[in-house]
């Protein structure tokens, strides 16, 4: 089930921050009924599963253009049946409808030039900061030095470009893990409690495996599990993957407005000697990730700034192509003073 903006020409009247509707009236679309209430019924979406799936049956039968009726919380088509909503899924269903309804349009593309502005805006610039910020607040230290996730989520534009933020939460069960380094009971525990997220980490069974030596008493093995640890961070830092449910889930809790722009992540500040070392440029995977989805932005953090990689016109040609890769570049001097206090603050924290 694809979750991807849908595109469709919507009508609906202008939403407020928190998600309502002024005129109290929103005109549905279709691919609500199609993808939206579906994965609702999946995941049991806040336990709306069975409203959902009732709300589904309905949307089947209606008759042309179903409405939304945000005040009255109701649902209501052109043939005057009507169906009765609870407020949570009333703010569900609007919100799922802006998402599916944002402008952007095969007939009506960003452009680049778009995109560079809207990047570039002050307001852009703070929240990228943020989003970099957030992610040296949860770094580890590993082998002499810190060690920042990745992160992603979903990118829609309008005089500023508007990134919201998806953490995945296996960097949470690897946070977990480095505290442990030498409690091997503990780490024990983690595993027996949460088997399944900290296998998700362990991909190449590497604590596991020690977990068992140190089990059998074997001489090294309290060592070998934090080595384990060490190399489950290494290997977890450089990566982020695009969860279904966890879009679902940011697509369903907050409004939307602009233009669909498409799914972003970043590639984090990584520590040299006495500096922060920049960001690589997207990896051939990145680029297949866009040939995919038709855009995947690479936000590489650079010691006095960032640069941001827009895929459109490499998708465009249909192929895998680093030279067609464009490249919007900030730099500042205050970006630079700000990060740079940051890694002074982590490193005399450790």
């Amino acid at each position: 089930m694809s979750l991807c903006c849908g595109l469709a020409a919507v009508s609906f009247c202008g939403a407020r921050p928190d998600g309502t509707v002024r005129s109290g009236k929103v005109v549905l679309s279709a691919t609500v009924g199609i993808d939206g209430l579906p994965a609702i019924v999946a995941g049991n979406y806040l336990g709306l599963g069975r409203e959902a799936a009732r709300i589904d049956v309905w949307f089947r039968s209606a008759t042309s253009t179903v409405t939304l009726h945000v005040n009255e919380l109701r649902l209501q088509d052109e043939g005057g049946r009507s169906m009765t909503l609870t407020p949570e899924m009333t703010k569900v269903l609007t919100r799922l409808n802006q998402w599916y309804g944002l402008a952007s349009s095969e007939d009506d593309p960003i452009t680049h030039e778009q995109l560079r502005v809207a990047t570039v805006s002050d307001g852009s610039v703070s929240r990228i900061q943020t989003i970099f910020d957030d992610a040296i607040g949860r770094a580890i230290f590993t082998s002499e030095k810190w060690l920042v996730p990745e992160t992603g989520g979903e990118a829609t534009m309008d005089s500023e470009l508007r990134l919201a933020e998806i953490k995945d939460p296996r960097w949470s069960t690897v946070q977990d893990l480095a505290k442990l380094v030498g409690q091997p009971k503990a780490v024990g525990d983690l595993y027996a409690r949460s088997e399944a997220e900290v296998a998700d980490v362990d991909r190449h069974g590497l604590i596991k495996n020690a977990l068992g030596r140190y089990r059998l008493k074997m001489n090294g093995a309290e060592k070998e599990i934090g080595r384990a640890i060490e190399t489950v961070v290494q290997n977890s830092a450089p990566t982020y993957t695009h969860d279904p449910d966890l879009q679902f889930a940011l697509i369903a809790s907050q409004a939307w407005s602009g233009r669909y722009v498409g799914q972003w992540h970043t590639h984090s500040p990584h520590q040299g000697k006495d500096q922060w070392m920049g960001g690589d440029v997207p990896s051939f995977e990145d680029m297949q990730n866009a040939l995919a989805a038709g855009q995947y932005l690479t936000l590489s953090f650079q010691p006095d700034g960032f640069d941001l990689y827009d895929a459109s016109a490499m998708v465009d040609a249909g192929k895998v192509d680093l030279s067609r890769l464009q490249v919007i570049r900030y730099r500042s001097a205050a970006w630079r003073e700000h990060f740079e206090k940051q890694r002074v603050l982590l490193t005399r924290a450790h």
